[in-house]
């Protein structure tokens, strides 16, 4: 988060309820902008259900719009955390003219890897040609608005941002519900595809108007993979981990397949993504906090070492900023908390009100505990790449995904009555394994911090 934090502050400066709804709307959609755009994507797609003799095609184009955004975000996870890395890098050195650069480096290497990607996987599929073309293209753009969305942490003009997430939403709905009719599937996609072309090139014209032009190619983006290759796993084994209960599903005996090995599980996805909605404002809440009030302790305990002050006054600022975390955990932990027992007792009227049947009630309940943990565990691993503890949040990273395709898979042979369990297990047991490693650091956070300083 390169440039959010500065953002965030100033905004928060202005002391205004417009400049605090600002704050959190912008902290919403880099926090959450995958999520939040798959889960209202699903919530709107709910509008075509019942959409007359064009159901298949509305089913079709369902599953197509959450494969893209699946595979999108594993796709790009490949150079998310690497960029940011580089790219905050750069910033602390005062290269913000590497900003361009970077981004067309990191978009030429993101399309490298995923077009061959999105061309084997959709031609495996029963789809005619031009049906697989564009789900292929809108598989190339989402990748590039995840890509963008890095990059923009560091935009000042975060309306803009809003205004070209809202309007290209806006205009996906309209022409998929435009299209839909004369052009069938293609049409919905198509109409789709237009919106979040919109989206991303909106992003990008923002980008060209933020920062200096400079060369298309950066070599030292390559190099940053070299040295921190343990964030590209992170990255893609992080957003593997979120999905890897949906893949688990979608080869379930029950799943239905819409067109031959094109599969979907009609009971599972739609609670777990609905669930997915109740934790979006925490977290915004949280990078607030975090990168804001967090932020300043966090600056001067180093400010502090970097000053050769007395180890008094260092860990002074230590107990000052472990104080002022486990306050905003406890914020969170208590505000989220709030929503999810608020969301499992309204879960019967939210099902009747989203579409839901009776049988998915069950679901809805078990993916809100489930989300609940995984907001909180998506906290410790911030908290924990804060300290630079690459190598910890693999670890926790590699037990959610293992734990996660895992008890998925012992869920569905055990039964209807265990499904979403094996999700909100493996959130639990990542929770655990990382809230311990967190306390580890803190406790040894001075060890750490002067055993890394060089001994020259």
């Amino acid at each position: 988060m390169a440039g959010i934090g500065f953002e965030l502050r100033k905004m928060l400066r202005k002391d205004s309820y417009f400049s605090e709804f600002s704050a959190y709307l912008y902290a919403a959609l880099i926090s959450s902008g995958p999520w939040l755009m798959s889960v209202l994507c699903l919530s709107v797609l709910g509008l075509f259900r019942e959409a007359g003799g064009m159901e298949l095609s509305a089913q079709l184009f369902r599953s197509t719009v959450i494969l893209s955004y699946a595979a999108s975000l594993i796709l790009v996870g490949v150079i998310q955390l690497v960029s940011t890395r580089y790219l905050a890098d750069q910033y602390y050195l005062g290269r913000e003219a590497a900003t361009l650069p970077a981004f067309f480096t990191s978009a030429a290497i993101v399309l490298a890897i995923s077009t061959p990607v999105a061309i084997a996987g959709y031609w495996a599929f029963d789809l005619d040609p031009a049906y697989k073309a564009l789900a292929i293209t809108l598989l190339l753009v989402v990748c590039l608005i995840w890509l963008a969305m890095i990059f923009l942490s560091a935009v000042k003009d975060y309306r803009s941002i809003v205004y070209a997430f809202s309007s290209g939403s806006v205009l996906s709905v309209a022409g998929a519900l435009l299209l839909k009719e004369p052009w069938g599937e293609h049409g919905f996609l198509l109409g789709y595809l237009v919106g979040q072309a919109v989206i991303f090139f909106w992003l990008v014209s923002l980008l060209l108007v933020e920062f200096p032009s400079g060369p298309l190619w950066d070599s030292g983006v390559l190099q940053a993979f070299r040295k921190f290759w343990d964030l590209s796993l992170i990255g893609v084994g992080y957003n593997m981990a979120i999905w890897a209960d949906k893949f688990v599903f979608w080869t379930a005996p029950d799943a239905r397949m819409i067109v031959p090995y094109f599969r979907t599980h009609d009971l599972y996805e739609a609670p777990i993504f609905f669930a997915y909605l109740s934790i979006i404002p925490t977290l915004a809440i949280f990078l607030i906090k975090i990168e804001t009030q967090f932020y300043l302790h966090y600056h001067d305990y180093y400010a502090k070492i970097t000053a050769k002050q007395s180890l008094e006054k260092i860990l002074q600022e230590k107990e000052s900023m472990v104080r002022m975390l486990k306050e905003s955990l406890r914020e969170v932990f208590v505000l989220q908390g709030g929503v999810t027992c608020a969301c499992l007792a309204l879960a019967p009227g939210a099902a009747e009100l989203i579409g839901l049947s009776p049988l998915q009630i069950p679901l809805l309940r078990i993916g809100l505990v489930g989300a609940f943990l995984q907001a909180l565990l998506s906290m410790a691993i911030v908290v924990l790449f804060y300290f630079d503890r690459r190598k910890m949040v693999l670890a926790v990273t590699m037990v959610f995904l293992f734990s996660n395709t895992g008890l998925s898979w012992l869920s569905i042979k055990l039964g209807i009555q265990f499904y979403g369990y094996g999700y909100c297990y493996s959130c639990l047991i990542s929770l655990i394994f990382s809230g311990y490693l967190v306390d580890r650091c803190i406790k040894d956070l001075e060890f750490i911090t002067f055993a890394k300083q060089p001994l020259v």
